[in-house]
């Protein structure tokens, strides 16, 4: 016989606190899933498991492209973490940026190759400088926001790229777990 009622709690006549919330399994399983998301969410801030920022499916299956996957246009070098442009003082890096973008956002991209790319591009345009004006100080300049633009991305951009994954990859085993 219940004495006091609540959405939470019933107090039974014994005077026994019962919950009336659904600790079956598939309470259990969710919370896990919640607490392994969180998890998951910490370790994209710090780089990755192991230190490794890679896209991988839960039961160690290649990602697939997602069939109606449509990129967003690249947005040039805009920061993933403020949402504040990035004016880096050289315009011709933006195609660099753009490249990046596109990288993250294809299906199975390795993340150290983007990013590899990525370096090798912002350091091209700073080689066709000196070719070009011959000006030191502005190659040095040059490498020096390459270098710096260069290490925010390798240090501070698992999640950016692990979110372009995310939108451009599927996972088959995932989604008939959640049918």
């Amino acid at each position: 016989v219940e004495l006091l009622s609540s959405p939470q709690t019933t107090l039974t006549r014994e005077g026994e606190m019962a919950s009336s919330s659904d600790w079956g399994i598939g309470a259990i399983r969710d919370g896990f899933e919640t607490v392994n998301g969180y998890f998951d969410s910490f370790l994209e801030l710090l780089g990755g498991k192991n230190g490794v920022c890679q896209y991988r499916c839960r039961y160690g299956k290649a990602p697939l492209p997602r069939p109606d996957y449509k990129p967003q246009e690249p947005n040039g070098c805009s920061s993933y973490f403020l949402g504040l442009k990035l004016d880096l003082g050289i315009p011709a890096m933006t195609k660099c940026c753009n490249q990046l973008d596109i990288c993250y956002d294809t299906c199975g991209a390795n993340k150290y190759r983007c990013d590899a790319k990525f370096r090798w591009c912002l350091h091209s345009i700073c080689s066709d400088l000196k070719r070009s004006l011959g000006f030191v100080s502005r190659v040095e300049a040059c490498e020096s926001v390459a270098d710096t633009v260069f290490n925010a991305v390798w240090t501070l951009g698992c999640r950016p790229f692990m979110n372009s994954q995310r939108s451009a990859c599927t996972c088959s085993e995932e989604e008939r777990d959640e049918l």
